[in-house]
Protein backbone atom coordinates (compact mmCIF):
# COMPACT_ATOMS: atom_id res chain seq x y z
CA UNK A 1 0.00 0.00 0.00
CA UNK A 2 1.40 3.40 -1.00
CA UNK A 3 1.00 6.31 1.37
CA UNK A 4 0.15 9.68 -0.21
CA UNK A 5 2.15 12.59 1.17
CA UNK A 6 1.01 16.13 0.53
CA UNK A 7 3.58 18.85 -0.07
CA UNK A 8 1.07 21.47 0.99
CA UNK A 9 1.12 22.40 4.68
CA UNK A 10 -1.93 21.69 6.82
CA UNK A 11 -4.18 24.62 7.70
CA UNK A 12 -2.77 24.75 11.25
CA UNK A 13 0.51 26.17 9.90
CA UNK A 14 -1.26 28.96 8.00
CA UNK A 15 -2.10 32.39 9.39
CA UNK A 16 -5.51 34.01 9.65
CA UNK A 17 -5.43 37.75 9.04
CA UNK A 18 -7.73 40.59 8.03
CA UNK A 19 -8.43 40.86 4.32
CA UNK A 20 -6.73 43.86 2.69
CA UNK A 21 -7.44 45.63 -0.58
CA UNK A 22 -4.28 44.00 -1.93
CA UNK A 23 -6.10 40.65 -1.54
CA UNK A 24 -9.19 41.65 -3.51
CA UNK A 25 -8.16 40.39 -6.96
CA UNK A 26 -7.17 36.99 -5.57
CA UNK A 27 -10.31 36.77 -3.40
CA UNK A 28 -12.50 37.52 -6.43
CA UNK A 29 -10.66 34.89 -8.47
CA UNK A 30 -11.08 32.28 -5.72
CA UNK A 31 -14.77 33.17 -5.37
CA UNK A 32 -15.39 32.81 -9.10
CA UNK A 33 -14.00 29.24 -9.07
CA UNK A 34 -16.68 28.24 -6.54
CA UNK A 35 -19.90 29.45 -8.15
CA UNK A 36 -21.52 26.08 -7.49
CA UNK A 37 -21.72 27.13 -3.84
CA UNK A 38 -21.59 30.95 -3.73
CA UNK A 39 -22.85 33.89 -5.72
CA UNK A 40 -20.72 35.73 -8.24
CA UNK A 41 -18.54 38.58 -6.97
CA UNK A 42 -16.54 41.34 -8.60
CA UNK A 43 -14.03 43.74 -7.06
CA UNK A 44 -16.59 46.53 -6.57
CA UNK A 45 -19.10 44.20 -4.88
CA UNK A 46 -16.32 42.81 -2.68
CA UNK A 47 -15.26 46.31 -1.63
CA UNK A 48 -18.83 47.19 -0.60
CA UNK A 49 -19.23 43.88 1.22
CA UNK A 50 -15.98 44.27 3.15
CA UNK A 51 -16.96 47.81 4.23
CA UNK A 52 -20.09 46.38 5.89
CA UNK A 53 -18.46 43.21 7.20
CA UNK A 54 -17.74 42.54 10.78
CA UNK A 55 -15.17 40.02 9.71
CA UNK A 56 -13.38 39.76 6.38
CA UNK A 57 -10.58 37.28 6.89
CA UNK A 58 -8.14 35.32 4.77
CA UNK A 59 -6.13 32.23 5.63
CA UNK A 60 -2.64 33.07 4.42
CA UNK A 61 -0.31 30.29 3.29
CA UNK A 62 3.06 32.00 2.96
CA UNK A 63 1.67 34.82 0.82
CA UNK A 64 -0.95 32.74 -0.98
CA UNK A 65 -4.60 32.94 0.03
CA UNK A 66 -5.85 29.48 0.94
CA UNK A 67 -9.38 30.67 1.62
CA UNK A 68 -11.48 33.53 2.91
CA UNK A 69 -14.59 34.25 4.95
CA UNK A 70 -16.85 37.30 5.16
CA UNK A 71 -19.46 37.79 7.89
CA UNK A 72 -21.96 40.59 8.42
CA UNK A 73 -23.38 41.91 11.69
CA UNK A 74 -27.03 42.19 12.61
CA UNK A 75 -28.65 45.28 11.12
CA UNK A 76 -26.37 45.69 8.10
CA UNK A 77 -27.70 47.43 5.00
CA UNK A 78 -27.26 44.49 2.68
CA UNK A 79 -29.39 43.75 -0.37
CA UNK A 80 -29.81 40.01 0.01
CA UNK A 81 -33.02 38.00 0.36
CA UNK A 82 -31.09 35.40 2.36
CA UNK A 83 -29.74 37.97 4.82
CA UNK A 84 -33.23 39.53 5.09
CA UNK A 85 -34.68 36.09 5.87
CA UNK A 86 -32.47 35.85 8.96
CA UNK A 87 -32.97 39.52 9.90
CA UNK A 88 -36.71 38.81 10.24
CA UNK A 89 -36.10 35.79 12.48
CA UNK A 90 -33.01 36.39 14.61
CA UNK A 91 -32.09 39.20 16.98
CA UNK A 92 -28.33 39.03 17.50
CA UNK A 93 -26.31 36.81 15.23
CA UNK A 94 -23.46 36.67 12.74
CA UNK A 95 -24.41 36.20 9.09
CA UNK A 96 -21.85 34.19 7.17
CA UNK A 97 -22.14 35.66 3.70
CA UNK A 98 -19.48 33.49 2.10
CA UNK A 99 -16.59 31.22 2.82
CA UNK A 100 -14.51 29.91 -0.05
CA UNK A 101 -11.44 27.70 -0.13
CA UNK A 102 -8.97 27.95 -3.02
CA UNK A 103 -9.01 24.81 -5.19
CA UNK A 104 -5.33 24.22 -4.36
CA UNK A 105 -6.14 24.05 -0.63
CA UNK A 106 -9.34 22.00 -0.48
CA UNK A 107 -9.55 19.05 1.92
CA UNK A 108 -6.77 20.51 4.08
CA UNK A 109 -8.78 21.90 6.99
CA UNK A 110 -8.95 25.46 5.64
CA UNK A 111 -12.73 25.79 5.99
CA UNK A 112 -12.61 24.35 9.50
CA UNK A 113 -9.93 26.87 10.54
CA UNK A 114 -11.99 29.76 9.17
CA UNK A 115 -15.15 28.51 10.88
CA UNK A 116 -13.27 28.10 14.17
CA UNK A 117 -12.32 31.77 13.89
CA UNK A 118 -15.85 33.10 13.36
CA UNK A 119 -17.84 30.81 15.64
CA UNK A 120 -18.05 32.68 18.90
CA UNK A 121 -20.67 33.77 21.39
CA UNK A 122 -23.40 34.56 18.85
CA UNK A 123 -25.42 32.26 16.62
CA UNK A 124 -23.99 31.90 13.11
CA UNK A 125 -26.53 31.97 10.26
CA UNK A 126 -25.95 30.95 6.66
CA UNK A 127 -27.55 29.27 3.70
CA UNK A 128 -26.46 26.39 1.51
CA UNK A 129 -27.80 25.54 -1.93
CA UNK A 130 -29.91 22.39 -1.63
CA UNK A 131 -27.88 20.66 -4.37
CA UNK A 132 -24.51 21.23 -2.63
CA UNK A 133 -24.32 17.87 -0.85
CA UNK A 134 -20.74 18.31 0.37
CA UNK A 135 -21.53 21.65 1.99
CA UNK A 136 -24.75 20.34 3.52
CA UNK A 137 -22.84 17.44 5.11
CA UNK A 138 -20.01 19.73 6.29
CA UNK A 139 -22.40 22.13 8.03
CA UNK A 140 -24.44 19.39 9.64
CA UNK A 141 -21.17 17.88 10.91
CA UNK A 142 -20.24 21.23 12.51
CA UNK A 143 -23.52 21.36 14.41
CA UNK A 144 -25.50 23.66 12.13
CA UNK A 145 -29.24 22.95 12.13
CA UNK A 146 -31.56 23.51 9.19
CA UNK A 147 -34.19 26.05 10.25
CA UNK A 148 -36.01 26.68 6.96
CA UNK A 149 -35.85 27.01 3.21
CA UNK A 150 -35.90 29.95 0.84
CA UNK A 151 -36.36 29.95 -2.92
CA UNK A 152 -34.05 32.45 -4.64
CA UNK A 153 -33.45 32.76 -8.37
CA UNK A 154 -34.77 29.26 -9.02
CA UNK A 155 -32.60 27.63 -6.35
CA UNK A 156 -33.66 26.33 -2.97
CA UNK A 157 -31.48 27.60 -0.13
CA UNK A 158 -31.39 25.59 3.08
CA UNK A 159 -31.18 28.07 5.95
CA UNK A 160 -28.86 26.98 8.77
CA UNK A 161 -28.10 28.29 12.25
CA UNK A 162 -25.42 27.15 14.68
CA UNK A 163 -25.91 28.21 18.27
CA UNK A 164 -22.84 29.06 20.34
CA UNK A 165 -21.59 26.18 22.40
CA UNK A 166 -22.28 26.35 26.12
CA UNK A 167 -19.28 27.50 28.09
Amino acid sequence: MTQMISNTPPAETMTIRDMSQDDFDTVVDINQTALEGVGSLDREDLSLLVKQADQALVLDDEGNIAGFVITLPTGATYDSSRYDWFEKRLDDYVYLDRIVVAQSHRRMGVASRLYDEIEGDKPVALEVYDHNDASLAFHEGRGFEAVGELEHNGTTNIMFVRLPEAA
